[in-house]
């Protein structure tokens, strides 16, 4: 995750409020990061995931400006204009999963961590959309019925 985002390990130790000795200690697996810590390096992941990286040659760039685009990153939510629609149920999500067939295909947006709504659309609405792996959209479910259970 640190080298996806382009830091060292002294720069992202200087964004963690620790030492870069620390932040060796949990690369090499010799001690873990305390629950703060875990939250700020799962939230930095999840940038990286979406492509954010550490730019400005070392030093030069400000790290509390990048510790705040990188939380901006992390959560982050797609603003997509979808006009008038009378479906109030609008789940924006990141595409993690994209199965392409000739007529239809399978997506998969995760909406929340671990919350995922499938769909099928048609090819052609995949190509028009532009919809890719890793690309943000919004799962709207309009239904006049709901099935309930009990687990």
């Amino acid at each position: 995750m640190r080298r996806s985002l382009g830091l060292s390990q002294a720069q992202l130790a200087r964004l963690l409020g620790t030492h870069a000795m620390t932040v060796s200690k949990w690369e090499r697996g010799l001690s873990t990061p305390g629950g703060h810590h875990r939250a700020l390096l799962g939230a930095f992941a999840q940038a990286a995931e979406r492509g954010a990286r550490f730019e400005g040659g070392g030093t030069q760039r400000d790290p509390v400006r990048f510790l705040a685009d990188l939380l901006e990153a992390a959560y982050r939510r797609p603003e997509l204009d979808l006009g008038a629609l009378s479906a109030t149920n609008r789940f924006p999500g990141r595409i993690v999963q994209l199965t392409r067939g000739d007529v239809m295909s399978k997506l998969v947006i995760e909406v929340a961590p671990e919350v995922r709504i499938g769909s099928v659309i048609t090819t052609d609405s995949v190509d028009r959309l532009g919809l890719a792996v890793g690309g943000s959209a919004v799962a709207i479910i309009k239904a006049t019925e709901v099935l309930v259970g009990k687990p």
